[in-house]
């Protein structure tokens, strides 16, 4: 983990409906020019988190907890204060670039549109702009692709433009979900290699959400493990997951297909998640846990396996405490 101060705080989020919690007290903080990565199984709550840091879920949906940008409270700003935050001081890339884009306008109109949005520049400047960002995203001959229209772009070029979009307002924050689900692995492994030069050379943060190990490992420099919508491990990215502490994280890793197991059937996790609001007392994993005991129904606490490297299980811990003595 990065020893600079977090751009980006979140402590003790929940996102509610009613009386059904559907995110509970997530925590984390991402440090400029750091990647963290929110892996989990669908529906284990990866995406209303990163919702709710941009302040985009529906007004049904209830945030409580705190979440700071560059020391900034967003959960006390007004509408009108966030809409200048996001592709401002944040930004946003999802799954479907294409989908996101609009097809009736060119990708320099909307490049344009989005720069002078969050900066007083004309629109010759903000055009001069939009090309530097196609050109720092990877697109070149950047003057000429304003012109185009999303349709006459491939996916990877879509999902760069979307790339430069997000980063349109001076982003420090960029939040990626499933950026490359979409795409195929050899567009992946650029995707994940721009996102990877951005934040070293222009020191954003990054959360990127996957269900991808592969991609994460490659990636990310912080892993959180998100499950049941709470976070069941988090620590540096190379020692999670060579060294997976919890059951659930154990199963996602043996889960990754090896090249050289080529024909061997890889066994996956038995179960389903439980849905929000059926969450079993204790350990949500345990239903689905092969290590499951006595005691996995009390209540588990995100605690400190070592410096910098904490896990929601008490079996873990104790496993640590026999290693260590």
């Amino acid at each position: 983990m990065s020893a600079s101060p977090a751009l980006l705080e979140v402590d003790g989020l929940s996102v509610k409906v009613g009386d059904i919690t559907l995110v509970d007290r997530v925590s984390l903080a991402i440090a400029p020019g750091e990647i963290f990565g929110l892996v989990g199984e669908s529906g284990s709550g990866k995406t209303l988190t990163a919702l709710a840091i941009m302040r985009l879920l529906p007004p049904t949906l209830r945030i409580e907890g705190a979440i700071r940008l560059e020391g900034r409270d967003l959960l006390g700003l007004s509408e009108r204060e966030m809409r200048r935050v996001r592709g401002g001081r944040t930004g946003m890339v999802f799954q479907e670039p294409v989908a996101a884009l609009n097809p009736v306008f060119s990708i320099g109109q909307q490049l344009v549109a989005a720069i002078r949005a969050h900066q007083p520049l004309s629109r010759r400047a903000a055009r001069a702009r939009a090309v530097e960002l196609l050109e720092l995203v990877g697109i070149p001959s950047g003057a000429r692709r304003l012109d185009f229209y999303p349709h006459a772009l491939s996916g990877g070029q879509c999902q760069r433009a979307m790339i430069a979009m997000a980063l349109a307002g001076g982003a420090r924050l960029l939040i990626a979900d499933e950026p490359t689900t979409s795409l195929d692995v050899t567009i992946q492994d650029e995707i994940v290699r721009l996102i990877e030069r951005l934040a070293r050379e222009t020191g954003i943060a990054v959360l990127f959400i996957s269900h991808d190990l592969g991609l994460v490992a490659r990636l990310c420099h912080v892993v959180g493990v998100a499950y049941g919508g709470q976070i069941v491990e988090t620590g540096d990215a190379r020692d999670l997951l060579r060294g997976p502490a919890h059951p659930y994280t154990q199963g996602l890793v043996r889960c990754v297909p090896d090249l050289a197991d080529i024909g061997v059937l890889h066994r996956g996790i038995p179960g389903y998640p439980p849905a929000a609001g059926a969450w079993p007392s204790g350990c949500r994993f345990r239903a689905r846990c092969p290590e499951a005991a006595p005691g996995c129904e009390q209540p588990q606490g995100l605690s400190a396996l070592r410096p910098e490297r904490q896990v929601r299980c008490w079996r873990a811990l104790h496993a640590a405490v026999l290693a260590d003595a």
